[in-house]
């Protein structure tokens, strides 16, 4: 029996002339690998673009495996309709830090309704947002981090310095050289526990903002090492200073 998934691509890679090799994270099953037939053909229902990364999706999934773990998936359709933020420069780049971002932690094949929801609907908040999100990206990883079992402890103090080894605050520089200091330190205080709509509240500038994403993807390479060949956050960093 076919079953009706939804999910949303974090890759899609050429396979042939017409097919593609697609990853998605779905509700149902956690991260998942499809081939997808035809997408380049002239009557073809599963068209190229519906597979762009970040694009949610609904489709049914063929029981018959290709090999290697591979299934097939067919009569896709869009499951969210974008209003801006594939058409503004700004908001495209978050998309694609947002894919990258993910692509390099939700690798394992695992089930996680809340860690799907969190993803669906920080990015339509992003989608529908008219101002107010240049913090959003800081947030965003901040929060993925809480899902991967280390967001930073909240006992941040006056003049505290933040130890990434250790994920919390701290009164004496440690002697390794993993910190951030007072300025980004206190920056980075303010964005814990915030609400997504609370994002404007945190004024900072893009030289700021661009050092605290710089300690905070520290902090995660930290813990989790599969984040060492992330580069999508240099060009968020080019496009929001």
């Amino acid at each position: 029996m076919n079953d009706k998934s939804q999910g949303f691509v974090l890759q899609s890679i050429r396979y042939g002339d017409t097919s593609l090799i697609v990853k998605i994270f779905t509700l149902e099953n956690g991260l998942q690998t499809f081939m997808v037939k035809g997408v380049r053909g002239k009557t073809s229902k599963n068209r190229a673009a519906f597979f762009q990364p970040m694009t949610f999706l609904q489709f049914v999934q063929n029981n018959k495996s290709v090999k290697d773990g591979i299934g097939y998936i067919k009569d896709v359709e869009l499951s969210y309709f974008y209003r801006t933020a594939t058409t503004n420069l700004y908001k495209s780049a978050i998309l694609i830090y947002l894919s990258d971002l993910l692509s390099h932690t939700l690798t394992q094949q695992e089930r996680n309704e809340t860690l799907y929801h969190f993803v669906f609907h920080s990015v339509e908040w992003l989608d529908l947002v008219e101002t107010g999100y240049a913090n959003f990206p800081l947030y965003f990883t901040l929060e993925l981090s809480r899902f991967l079992g280390f967001y930073p402890q909240s006992n941040y103090r006056e003049h505290a310095l933040f130890d990434m080894m250790e994920g919390q605050f701290v009164m004496t520089p440690p002697i390794h050289p993993y910190y951030l200091d007072e300025s980004n330190s206190r920056c980075l205080s303010c964005m814990l526990n915030l609400g997504i709509n609370e994002l404007s509240l945190v004024p900072m500038t893009g030289v700021q903002r661009n050092a605290l994403i710089d300690g905070i993807l520290t902090f995660m390479r930290l813990h989790a090492p599969v984040l060492k060949s992330l580069q999508s956050h240099e060009v968020l960093k080019e496009v929001l200073r």
